[in-house]
């Protein structure tokens, strides 16, 4: 699941317009932010592995802190109460608590049985969706189409090239993902993924007054 997350982002909107768009994309993606970081420094692992699913040849051998059930809770809290004590609206904090936690909810459903329970147990769990792209690909496309839409029906949009620029730069990188050949090593996916922090800057840009 990539621009899934991204489009539960783009659809809060609806639900707290307080916040801004960047933050709701932070907390969407927040597990999938730690993950190339723990993955650089050696905490985490993964493997290029062609075949591993239908829709990606990514092979999560381990990622116990980012993506466990039990991890998955514990970041929704931290994040919810942190944004608490900054920003003291209680509205917002639970909104990006869920969204930190529906991360693992929408990975569950598309992962194959890799998603470790807690980090203290090899029990897995996934319900591989990635092993019926069909149905994957009008899932995941329909969420984000659908978040599009509630936050252009939401938001008075002011820089709407900035905004549908961005659109389309997702749905691009998401069909390239889909169809395109294997990443070149582990490296690479490791830094490139680094650069979800460029939508998080493009959603300020979008919505700075």
């Amino acid at each position: 699941m990539f621009i899934g997350h991204f489009g539960l982002g783009y659809g809060a909107k609806k639900i707290d317009k307080l916040t801004s768009l960047a933050m709701l994309f932070i907390a969407a993606q927040f597990l999938d932010l730690l993950w190339p970081i723990f993955v650089l420094l050696g905490i985490e692992t993964f493997e290029i592995d062609p075949g591993n699913t239908s829709l990606t040849p990514l092979n999560f051998t381990s990622y116990p802190f980012s993506h466990s059930l039990l991890m998955s809770l514990v970041w929704a809290i931290l994040f919810g109460v942190l944004y608490f004590i900054v920003k003291k609206n209680k509205k917002s904090s639970l909104l990006l608590g869920s969204l930190v936690f529906s991360h693992w909810i929408l990975d569950f459903l598309t992962h194959r049985p890799d998603l470790p329970l807690t980090p203290f147990t090899d029990l897995k769990v996934g319900l591989g969706l990635w092993n019926s792209p069909i149905i994957e690909i009008i899932l995941e496309t329909g969420l984000f189409l659908g978040g599009v839409f509630l936050y252009y029906k939401t938001v008075d949009i002011k820089r709407k090239i900035a905004f549908w620029s961005l659109v389309i730069a997702f749905l691009v990188i998401h069909f390239m993902n889909v169809f395109g050949p294997p990443p070149p090593s582990v490296m690479a996916v490791a830094w490139s993924a680094n650069l979800m922090w460029l939508f998080v800057l493009w959603a300020w840009w979008i919505e700075k007054k």
